[in-house]
């Protein structure tokens, strides 16, 4: 008797470790490291006497979109690039004293999606005002990052910016073995062979991988056009460069992925004899109002009821997501 009730308490055990961990991953509880400020943005300025503005505006981490709640894990509760960017660049629209814009980037990248979005958006900023807009790489500068710095004028790096990573893949995780020892099934039914392709509830097949690989070299071929029309790059030299690897500022420089390597102050100079002006003021916008605490204020969620049910579904949410992104973690379909 006693030795069944050991065994089964074993077995619940296992279970609540692994819907912890499935939480964790699918989003469902999520601890923000840094805050997160939501509402009006408002401006800071570094103290000058000049009227012209350059406005600096970040895109910081991970390039998603919130709307996308699941897919990737560890990607819930960061800041929605694409709506923030939209909101700065429509204020900045209607500031007529704002005469450049430098996006300081810091990002390994981001969905396919959200990163395009991007771009397009900075491609429109230029197009409707003919204000020059600079990108300028901090620590890192890739794959769905360099993507969305290919709508700026000039793209300029930190002496020791890591940059590069001209690639896509599909994050998938399969944990058809796990589950076989959690002891949960799945029971889908589907209506063809492929409606449940990429599910991590299955083994990968050929067919799947086939399908995959065919979307991958799709939104490979955009980002290498991105590439080229932006960069004036011939055709075999960026196919070399675009294997996924990543560079040095030095070396990006050299490969022409970059026009110049220098530090703020260079570019703040660079700008001022671009545009003809002595003085400008640096500017930054700043959301505020409806702040969520950090960690050091940690705010999350909270917990849900959890079935066997509930956990094959938060499992199946783990399906295949198009990157740009860096990941030397080193995500593959399996």
């Amino acid at each position: 008797m006693n030795n069944h009730r050991g065994f089964a308490d074993n077995g619940v055990i296992r279970l609540i470790v692994f819907s912890g961990i499935f939480l964790v991953l699918t989003g469902c509880f999520t601890i923000n490291l840094y805050p997160q400020e939501k509402g009006l943005l408002e401006e800071k300025i570094e103290p000058s006497a000049a009227q012209a503005k350059i406005l600096f505006l970040p895109v910081r981490g991970f390039i998603g979109d919130q709307q996308k709640k699941q897919g990737m894990p560890f990607l819930e509760g960061r800041v929605d690039q694409v709506a923030l960017l939209e909101k700065e660049f429509q204020k900045a629209e209607k500031d007529p004293e704002v005469k450049a814009v430098v996006l300081m980037i810091d990002s390994p990248g981001g969905t396919v999606t959200a990163s395009d979005r991007l771009y397009h958006r900075v491609m429109l900023y230029r197009k409707k005002t003919g204000i020059p807009v600079i990108a300028f790489f901090g620590d890192l500068g890739a794959s769905g990052a360099y993507y969305t710095a290919m709508g700026t004028e000039e793209v300029w790096a930190h002496p020791t910016s890591v940059v590069g990573s001209i690639g896509v893949l599909i994050a998938n995780v399969g944990v058809v073995g796990l589950m076989n020892k959690v002891g949960v099934t799945d029971r889908t039914i589907a209506s063809g062979p492929e409606k449940e392709m990429g599910s991590p509830l299955r083994k990968m097949t050929p067919e799947d991988r086939q399908i995959f690989e065919g979307m991958v070299q799709d939104f490979y071929k955009k980002f290498l056009e991105v590439v080229q029309n932006n960069r004036n790059m011939d055709q075999g030299k960026l196919k070399r460069l675009a294997d996924g690897r990543i560079f040095t500022a030095s070396q990006a420089l050299r490969e022409g992925l970059l026009d110049q390597v220098g530090y703020r102050s260079d570019l703040v100079d660079h700008l001022k004899k671009k545009l003809g002006i002595a003085k400008v003021k640096l500017v930054r916008y700043q959301q505020v109002g409806d702040g969520t605490a950090s960690l050091f204020g940690m705010a999350s969620p909270g917990w849900s009821a959890f079935s066997e049910e509930a956990l094959t579904t938060l499992v199946k949410s783990l399906g295949p997501t198009p990157l740009y992104l860096w990941s030397p973690g080193g995500l593959t379909m399996k």
